[in-house]
């Protein structure tokens, strides 16, 4: 399926089809190892210059929106962390040529969260100014949890965690750390369908810029994604390696993401169920299994999701879709439609348009501010990509059943966020972070993947496994 990219994406990992002695191979080989080099060479310049400058230009400015009257003492203390959470990296049961990979994504994380990413907050603010203020004044942050209450929760893990450490930016680097987990996990389920170890991926996933950035606030986005890609590990399982026991790693990720973002549940287990049934080479014994088990889970979630916004009729649902959509047109990025929603013909008559607007724009100089243009930028470059790889590949690549599921997933979360998505182009971006992993694999696989997709899963999978947990026992024999 995802072969190809062994090739093309980590020459340097002996992950080609060059056999050993192959010049080519040779040559594979240096390039993978000056590529590793300069983000080694980035990250210890770069992280001190982000770090510098972020405190000394943004700091202060940063320190008075969020209330920070002592901001060295803070950011000293979220340093401190972020070194804690370095040395921790290297006890991980992972190969060891996994942790240094997040040795180095870490850095480069850190030099995000403690540099770059203090202008915008001084500027724009982010929910973690909420976040931060709210849940240091918890009394008892424990009984503020709720399941589908995203808002509460993340206060009350502020809170929680204020009872280890008072410091906004220590707290900040905490769910750092999650967002890099959750880049890890991703990649795990990227290795169980390519069918052998890939670091080039996780170099790409864990430094896109989106992906880096949001996964790095305080805020929901570092937790969701972490239940997003827990769901994709099981997700893949099941597909890739026909194993129903890894219906507890999507159940695990649904829950995750659902506490947050309720909405989840239904929007990332339909596609799942209908690739796996229609397109999964397991038997009809195993399918007929994941029907019965997976039936619950989703009435679960719909039924959630439904209490959440009282819905029970049609028009129940189209109200609903205009008021929230509408409420979203505000700020420098908003752009409103100028007609709501009045029935569901509406609806999908928008749905491609709003898809496309979630997963792709702001295109560039839609937004004229410096982040506008970065995401215009990166934006563009996925959406080049893709028009490659279907260019190239046309649909065949829909038989086979990860990248069927892959599809419909992005596809169906762009459908439903669309309608958000399209008011705001700014919060599109952000929003967007939850399945750039996906997309973004997905586009990779199509644009440099071979023409003829190799079966999924593969054989064995990555090299250097015998460690349990997340680590290489998971990718040795799978969910």
């Amino acid at each position: 399926m995802l072969a190809s990219l062994r090739v093309r994406l980590a020459p340097g990992h002996g992950l080609g089809h060059s056999p050993p002695g192959d010049s080519g191979a040779r040559k594979g080989m240096r390039r993978g190892v000056r590529f590793e080099e300069l983000i080694w060479f980035g990250a210890l310049v770069g992280t001190p210059a982000l770090m510098a400058l972020g405190y000394v230009y943004a700091g202060t400015w940063a320190a008075r929106r969020f209330g920070i009257l002592d901001f060295a003492g803070d950011y000293m203390e979220g340093v401190l962390v972020a070194a804690a959470l370095l040395l921790a990296i290297q006890f991980w049961p992972v190969p060891r040529a996994h942790r240094r990979a997040l040795t180095v994504l870490w850095l480069v994380r850190i030099g995000v969260t403690l540099g770059a990413m203090l202008p915008y907050e001084g500027y724009y603010g982010l929910d973690a100014n909420a976040y931060y203020r709210m849940g240091r004044a918890l009394s008892d942050p424990w009984a503020l949890l709720a399941f589908g209450q995203g808002t509460d929760n993340i206060r009350a893990a502020v809170g929680i965690l204020s009872g280890l450490t008072g410091s906004y930016s220590a707290i900040k680097v905490i769910f750092a750390h999650v967002g890099l987990a959750a880049v890890y996990v991703f990649y795990r389920a990227a290795i169980l369908a390519l069918g052998r170890d890939q670091l080039a991926l996780l170099y790409i996933l864990g430094l896109f810029p989106s992906l880096l950035f949001w996964s790095s606030i305080l805020g929901k986005d570092p937790p969701v994604l972490l239940g997003i890609a827990f769901f994709c590990y099981g997700a893949v399982g099941l597909i890739a390696r026909h194993r129903l026991r890894a219906l507890l790693w999507v159940v695990l990720g649904l829950l995750i993401a659902s506490s947050i973002r309720i909405w989840l549940g239904v929007i990332f287990l339909a596609p799942l169920a209908m690739a796996y049934v229609l397109a999964s080479r397991s038997s009809v014994v195993t399918k007929g299994a994941f029907v019965i088990l997976a039936t619950p889970l989703f009435l679960f979630a719909l039924q959630s999701f439904a209490d959440r916004f009282a819905l029970s009729t049609a028009e129940d649902v189209v109200a609903t879709a205009d008021v929230i959509s509408q409420g979203w047109a505000r700020g420098g990025s908003a752009q409103k439609l100028e007609s709501g929603f009045d029935s569901l013909g509406d609806m999908v008559a928008f749905a491609p348009i709003g898809a496309f607007t979630a997963l792709f724009r702001p295109l560039p100089f839609e937004v004229m501010n410096p982040f506008g243009l970065l995401a215009g930028l990166e934006n563009a470059a996925v959406l080049a990509l893709l028009l490659m790889g279907l260019r190239r590949r046309g649909l065949r690549w829909l038989r086979e059943p990860v990248l069927m599921w892959a599809a419909l997933t992005v596809l169906t979360w762009g459908v439903v966020y669309g309608f958000v998505s399209y008011q705001n182009l700014g919060s599109a971006f952000r929003f967007r972070a939850q399945v750039v992993a996906i997309l973004v694999t997905l586009v990779l696989a199509l644009a440099f993947g071979h023409r003829r997709a190799a079966s999924a899963g593969g054989a064995a999978a990555a090299g250097g496994a015998g460690s349990p947990g997340l680590g290489a026992r998971l990718v040795r024999d799978g969910p």
